[in-house]
């Protein structure tokens, strides 16, 4: 008589099901969770690091707004760009 072993091992399991409990959780802008983020507890509790520049989101935003003023008249609501990082 042969045994199918498991496909995942109970920690792969236990860490899949955080994973999807963490996606159902409501988050601000922030990132943080809005039970967190709105409990009065936690008023004085939060520090904001940064400004950082997102270099990605920079070249996306520089090459959007290029390609707009190309094309006035395209609807850029439902178009998409791809950023690569390129190599060294």
């Amino acid at each position: 008589m042969s045994k199918t072993e498991s496909r995942f091992t109970a920690r792969e399991r236990s860490l899949l099901l955080a994973s999807r409990r963490s996606e159902k959780v409501i988050r601000g802008q922030h990132g943080r969770p809005m039970s967190e983020a709105t409990d009065s507890k936690n008023q004085f509790a939060y520090r904001v690091r940064g400004p950082f520049t997102d270099w990605a989101q920079r070249k996306l935003n520089e090459t959007e707004a290029a390609y707009k003023k190309k094309h006035p008249d395209v609807d850029m609501t439902s178009l998409h760009f791809t950023v690569e990082k390129v190599d060294d």
